[in-house]
């Protein structure tokens, strides 16, 4: 299985190109996870044949309508089912594919939806969580190790709050 960090850039990557594909007005077809998240109900006999995903091809009206906010950089799908018109908010973790209109893969994100393991998820911050990471955190910074591991020490020693929070 692919790690979270790669599961993430590709879906990156698929939400930058439906991004690039509105912004050149080309034609596309989006499979989505049907998050049922529109800006009304979709009706019942879409949800009924798309319970979990759904296929949109972005042409005509959609590609028309279709945009990136340029305030927020957010892409708005809007699409029209039964004769009513749709919109949504993109959201780059439920694009699964993104396809020519004659179905041909651009870009395949098909693995399933989920919540990262707490141990898949990298510290994209440098969020210190143990005693160690801010001893690593400092010296990595440049600072010898024997006066880090005696301010750290000195710290900790003085806010118990913390120290516990830093075993």
């Amino acid at each position: 299985m692919l790690s979270y960090e790669i599961r993430e850039q590709m879906r990156q990557n698929a939400y930058e190109l439906i991004e690039i594909m509105l912004l050149e007005a080309q034609e596309f077809r989006i499979v989505l996870w049907n998050n049922d998240n529109w800006n009304a109900p979709l009706p019942a006999v879409i949800m009924e044949s798309f319970p979990t995903q759904i296929v949109l091809d972005i042409k005509d009206m959609a590609l028309d309508e279709s945009y990136v906010d340029e305030n927020t950089g957010e892409i708005i799908i809007v699409t029209s089912f039964e004769g009513s018109e749709y919109s949504k908010v993109l959201e780059y973790d439920e694009v699964l594919a993104v396809l020519d209109l004659a179905g041909q893969p651009y870009m395949l994100n098909n693995f399933p939806m989920e919540e990262p393991e707490e141990e898949e998820m990298e510290n994209p911050y440098m969020i210190p969580r143990t005693r160690a990471d801010l001893i690593e955190l400092a010296v990595s910074d440049g600072l010898e190790e024997e006066t880090v591991v005696k301010s750290i020490d000195s710290f900790l020693k003085n806010n118990p709050a913390l120290a516990a929070k830093f075993q």
